[in-house]
């Protein structure tokens, strides 16, 4: 039993059946000073903040990330053959997927501000593998003596095993703000500690009080005076056992002039909902979360929902996606001057049907969309070379900056070409008539 006290902070608990159910012990928080405990397990429960990590994760995993090459010219190009295309796009190892292994990474990048990756040797070459890192079991060993001024390595502690990794074996993706050394982003948790112990205290007293049925507790009005406080205390601790607990609702019996009087604790006077929904939005800013993505719609209306889709993609999901795409540059490719991994949001930007199809149709007539380019853009096989690849010009306008002269030539240009194609038809027209 020492050991008990010793790793909860708690007086023992009694024999089962000295135990009595309204004892503070049996519904009070298992830490050492009797708050609310905060770390990463306490703050996914909060539906809020479950909600933003898998809004995120399952939104930024779902994503195509696709590997080019850089062009002279200033283009990209696929490069699916490349090994971190394979790697980052299907299975960056034998027992996870990409969907899988993405959307736990930045899981643990939202929550942490960090997340981890052993890169293995294999079949592919010295990137063959990535296995994630548990972030809290990974700690930052700086190195002394001849490795240079800032070395250090990860080592992995998983109960008593120990185990230490190089830079150039680990895959870091870190938020900012930084630690001072510069290593690690800062904790989450520990930033936004107080927001998120408010948050878990609501979420407590909202438990507590429909486990009760919703029942306000009372008080028992004693005429006269208890002789010790001793008394007191007992008569409190058998009226507890008699009817709080498995014994609710049961009916009492009151004697020697004593009344039970009900406390009306109302929660709505007393701002339950304001405050619960003011914190739930105070956990959002933490990701910058559009309020109705997870379900808060008390602002949103049908005309501005779709703009707040696009914010979402702009000031929520971008700085992740830099984040994934710069650290993939950093720690996973090897020429990061020829080659770089993207993710794709245009299938997240796009609008409704009737809007894309009329920009693409200006972008078609302005001669700066191709078929091919619009038929990508929705997802389609391209037509082939000369076909769905043709820009088209339109005719009735003249190089910017040509002086009227020219402007008058390329018209007359265009007027003769008219004549001559009128000239043809009338005597294809002829000839038919003729074989008629």
């Amino acid at each position: 039993m020492r050991l008990f006290s010793r790793i909860f902070g708690a007086s023992e608990p009694s024999a089962p059946s000295n135990r009595n159910p309204g004892d503070d012990y049996w519904f009070g928080p298992v830490s050492p000073d009797g708050q609310v405990i905060v770390n990463a397990s306490t703050v996914s429960t909060i539906p809020e903040v479950y909600d933003c990590l898998q809004v995120i994760s399952q939104t930024l995993a779902s994503l195509p990330l696709i590997t080019y090459r850089k062009e002279k010219n200033g283009g990209k190009t696929r490069q699916d053959e490349h090994p971190i295309a394979d790697l980052l796009h299907h299975r960056p190892n034998p027992e996870t997927t990409a969907f899988e292994f993405r959307h736990q990474m930045t899981w643990d990048l939202l929550l942490h501000r960090n997340a981890f990756a052993e890169i293995r040797e294999g079949r592919r070459g010295v990137i063959d593998q990535l296995v994630r890192i548990d972030p809290e079991t990974v700690w930052i060993v700086k190195l002394d003596g001849d490795n240079g001024a800032g070395a250090y390595v990860y080592e992995i502690r998983d109960g008593a095993r120990r185990r230490r990794l190089d830079r150039e074996e680990v895959f870091h993706l870190r938020a900012p703000p930084v630690t001072s050394d510069n290593i690690l982003g800062r904790s989450l948790i520990a930033d936004g500690n107080r927001t998120f112990a408010r948050a878990l205290a609501l979420q407590d007293y909202a438990t507590r009080f429909f486990e009760n049925d919703a029942t306000p507790g009372g008080v028992v009005e004693i005429p006269g005076k208890f002789a010790t406080v001793e008394q007191a205390h007992e008569y409190k601790r058998k009226w507890q056992a008699e009817f709080s607990g498995k014994n609710r609702h049961k009916v009492g019996m009151l004697d020697g002039g004593s009344k039970f009087v009900k406390l009306d604790v109302q929660n709505d006077k007393a701002q339950f909902i304001e405050t619960y929904r003011e914190v739930a939005l105070q956990c959002l800013r933490f990701w910058r979360m559009p309020p109705h993505k997870v379900g808060i719609l008390d602002k949103a209306t049908f005309s501005n929902i779709e703009q707040q889709s696009l914010e979402f993609v702009t000031d929520t999901l971008m700085p992740w996606l830099v984040a994934w795409e710069q650290g993939i540059r950093r720690d996973l490719i090897v020429r990061d001057d020829v080659f770089f991994a993207e993710h794709n949001v245009a299938g997240l930007l796009r609008g409704d049907i009737k809007a894309r199809y009329e920009a693409y149709r200006i972008g078609r007539e302005w001669g700066w969309l191709s078929a091919d380019d619009v038929r990508e853009r929705e997802n389609m096989n391209p037509l082939g070379a000369g076909v769905g690849d043709v820009y088209l010009q339109p005719l009735n306008m003249a190089p910017a900056g040509s002086e009227p002269a020219q402007r008058a030539a390329y018209a007359a240009t265009i007027e003769r070409e008219l004549a001559l194609f009128a000239t043809h038809r009338k005597l294809i027209e002829a000839r038919s008539d003729a074989l008629r």
